[in-house]
This record gives structure tokens, sequence and C-alpha cells, in this order.
């Protein structure tokens, strides 16, 4: 008797192995069709611009974002807001429009998912073909469906930058929104897409020329400002 109870242990002690390899490796394949999903959609968009809700601790506030790449893009807000930021190849730059001032950053964090022209994607950290790792892969029940919850680390060099956590619904694949671990705590959630892989842009929306900023009339976005109010500080 005690044999036989001994044997069937080591039997259901064999089942549960095996069912928890075979549930490991179909999870892996699923989290892997998840990622070529995201690889999928990211690839086809060339150019999108959009309006967004843009939520860092309590304070909230309307945005515009137009991305083109590889590497461009142009951020505006609503007033009273008058940060603009421009994105090219080389800088980020942040641009107060009421005091008239540049600081130039370089354009690389964790948004380099969204501008980047090409984007290799893996759960395997130590791959060394992927410029973002992802760690982990939420899938949650809304209202209106599944929704997919990527957290993703771009990376910077031979390490990572801050996640990022993409929000995308799952039929139809798209981005409803992202957040960044930073100290901030920055929530983007995406209210309209505008346009999406237009032919041709006008390349003069990523640019910050001389005479728009000694004219004020610096903002190319759809919420109809008037010129930027300078600060007399700054005249």
């Amino acid at each position: 008797m005690i044999k036989y109870i001994n044997t069937l242990k080591a039997y259901l002690l064999r089942c549960t192995i095996i069912y928890l390899l075979i549930s490991n490796c179909l999870a892996d394949e699923l989290n892997e069709n998840k990622i070529s999903l995201l690889e999928e959609y990211l690839s086809s968009v060339n150019n999108i611009s959009f309006t967004f809700q843009q939520t860092t601790d309590d304070k909230s506030i309307k945005g515009w974002m137009i991305i083109e790449k590889p590497n461009k893009i142009r951020i505006e807000y609503e007033e009273p807001e008058d940060l603009i930021i421009i994105g090219n190849n080389h800088y980020l730059i942040l641009y107060n429009a009421n005091d008239n001032l540049t600081t130039n950053l370089e354009n690389k964090g964790p948004w380099n998912i969204l501008t980047n022209a090409e984007i290799n994607l893996s759960n395997n950290r130590d791959d060394k073909n992927i410029n973002g790792f992802v760690e982990e892969i939420k899938e949650i029940d809304m209202k209106d469906g599944k929704h997919l919850f990527y957290k993703i680390l771009m990376k910077n060099n031979n390490s990572f930058f801050p996640p990022i956590i993409l929000h995308t619904s799952i039929d139809p694949i798209k981005i409803l929104g992202w957040s960044i671990n930073d100290a901030n705590k920055t929530y983007i959630k995406i209210i309209d897409i505008i346009k999406i892989n237009e032919k041709e842009l006008n390349k003069e929306v990523f640019e910050l020329r001389q005479e728009d900023r000694n004219s004020g009339n610096v903002w190319v976005g759809p919420f109809n400002r008037a010129p930027a109010n300078r600060n007399p500080d700054y005249r």
C-alpha cells in the first residue's frame, strides 16, 4: 500500500511538472504573438497626428502631437501652457514661447518606441538584436473588450531607459495611450487620431523658424492660439 501511494505521488508530481512546463510554453508563445502584433502595428505607422489628454500627478491638460519617423516629433498644448516640444534626428528642443527660450536635450528616451524607424522587441532581455525589452504584458478586460498593457524598456546603449507602458486595444490593435515611469508619473491618453500615414507632410511642422519666434506666431497645432504673449522681462 505504501509503495502504491509513493508511486501515485511520483506520478502526480511528474504530471504537475509536465503541466507547468506546457503552461509556460503556451504562455511564452502567446506573449510572443502579442509582441509580434505590437511590432507589426508600430512598423506600419510612418506618421501620425492626434490629440491627447496628459495627466501628471493631479494636473491634466489637452495636447496635440505629430510624429514622423524617424525621430521627428512636435507637441503643443492648449492654453495656458506655452511649452512646445520639437524632436529631430539630433535634439529634443523644449521651447517656452512666452519667454522665447529654448533648451536642447538628446532625443533619446522611452518615447523612441514611437519614433524609431525600426522596432525590434523581445521578452529576452539579453537578445542583442533588439532595441526594446518587453518585461511584462497584462491583458485586462475593459468595457469595450480586452486591452493589453505592455511594459517595455527601450535600449540606451548598454543599459535601458525607464519603462514605458503602452496601452493598446486588441481587435483592431491600436495604441490608446501610454505612461512613463518617471518622477512625474506622466500618463498620455489618446483622444482622437487626426491623420495617419499621410503621403506628404509639411516638413516645416518640425521646425522652429526664427521669424516665427520673433513674431510669437509659433503655433501650428489645432488649438487656434493667438501669438505668444511675451513676458516683459524677455523682450
